[in-house]
């Protein structure tokens, strides 16, 4: 009987695996779109005759577009659609970043990144959002590759954006070209995306207090979690560059400080799942801090480029797992729906992203970059600790009591 309803295609179907193939892409042209030219992020401030607070005012503007994004993009997504709107989202990404090489003053680079930010939250939501539905057609899990094909896309880009600063090809011809080809790349495979999202489900299990306008203790937990997750990825992977080229004077080779950050988070994404399934959650959180601290303290105090490299190799592989593991813990916070616990996370994400590029800038022109990555990733690990065992404490509470409310007979 027809009910009105577009049918689920079966598992194999060929729609099914062009549509994974479309996302995936999607994935890696997102995680090699700012990763190209984070390793020529000197070259950019020396241009602009910026500073390091300078930058970091600049770079501001790609969490301020983040929060914007992150305000807006339910609104949105439910008036274009997730197909749309990534089309749109990366079309505009593709084409924007380039213009970062063009950009003739930091207030213009500021605007520029203001606005990416924003398009790039569009972009997360709206290809996790078909990730998903992709998963549900083929039912068997994929989001776990899917989130690896970024980070072989940032590895990627940062890689190419290295050597093509190694071999002092132009910043702006290097830009030009590879947005053209990720844009390219989003105009062949956007015709497979999933056209319309399906309904979703009514979340008839979520308790009662997920209807209430205040943010519980486990949202406002994990927004905190996510700021300190964030500040310790953003400060290897966008000062990793910087770092090498003032502190060790690695020159044409300081690029690769964010390769080697980003390499050693491709490889744990792609064996985390199976270290989690062999020691779990817990012991996988605990083992990946340790690599996070044991990294950022061989990085600050290195006294060669081979160690400090080393270091953020080690930060990396910590790192590879932290915000996977947050993604699923906002997800099934307790007392809130799924996407408010995102949401809530998301938020805290792009506020983070913000507020480290100011603090790497201001403290590293005050002091020096090994103070700001000592003192700025220090803070941010303590608050990711101590914000995840609140949450977890917080939500136990209400946990158990669910439990014990389901377990009681209701009244015939």
């Amino acid at each position: 009987m027809d009910n009105g309803r577009t049918p689920v295609e079966s598992p194999g179907r060929p729609g099914s695996k062009r549509a994974a193939i479309a996302v995936a892409a999607l994935f890696l042209v997102n995680g090699a779109t700012f990763s190209n030219w984070l390793p020529r992020i000197t070259e950019i401030r020396d241009e602009l005759g910026l500073g390091n607070a300078g930058l970091g005012a600049t770079l501001v503007g790609g969490g301020l577009g983040g929060v914007i994004g992150a305000l807006l993009v339910g609104r949105v997504s439910e008036r274009l659609g997730s197909s749309r709107l990534l089309t749109l989202a990366a079309v505009t990404l593709s084409i924007g970043m380039p213009l970062i090489a063009f950009a003739p003053h930091a207030l213009v680079l500021m605007l520029l990144l203001t606005l990416l930010g924003t398009f790039d939250v569009f972009n997360d939501v709206a290809m996790n959002t078909q990730g998903v539905m992709v998963q549900e057609r083929l039912q068997r899990q994929i989001m776990n590759r899917l989130h690896g094909m970024w980070s072989l896309g940032f590895t990627g880009g940062a890689l190419l954006g290295s050597v093509a600063r190694a071999t002092e090809i132009s910043i702006r011809w290097h830009l030009a070209v590879v947005g053209a080809v990720l844009l390219c790349t989003v105009l062949v495979v956007r015709r497979w995306f999933i056209p319309v999202d399906d309904p979703h489900e009514t979340e008839s299990h979520v308790p009662a207090t997920a209807g209430r306008r205040g943010p519980t203790v486990p949202m406002i937990a994990m927004a905190l979690a996510a700021i300190g997750a964030i500040a310790l990825e953003v400060a290897p992977n966008d000062w990793g560059s910087v770092l090498l080229t003032d502190v060790f004077d690695a020159g044409r080779l300081g690029g690769f400080g964010t390769v080697a950050c980003a390499g050693a988070m491709l490889v744990g994404r792609l064996g985390g799942d199976h270290v989690q399934e062999r020691i779990g959650d817990d012991r996988l959180m605990t083992l990946a801090m340790w690599l996070v601290g044991t990294g950022t303290v061989v990085t600050v105090l290195a006294p060669t480029a081979v160690v400090a490299v080393l270091g953020l190799v080690v930060w990396g592989l910590g790192l590879s797992v932290v915000f996977p593991q947050l993604y699923a813990t906002a997800a099934r916070l307790p007392g809130t729906s799924a996407g408010a616990g995102l949401g809530w996370m998301l938020l805290g994400q792009r506020f983070g992203a913000m507020l480290t590029a100011v603090l790497m800038g201001t403290v590293s022109q005050w002091q020096d970059l090994r103070v700001a990555f000592a003192s700025v990733c220090g803070a941010a690990l303590v608050l990711l600790l101590v914000s995840l065992r609140t949450a977890s404490s917080a939500a136990r509470p209400t946990a158990t009591a669910a439990a014990a409310s389901s377990a009681t007979p209701s009244a015939p």
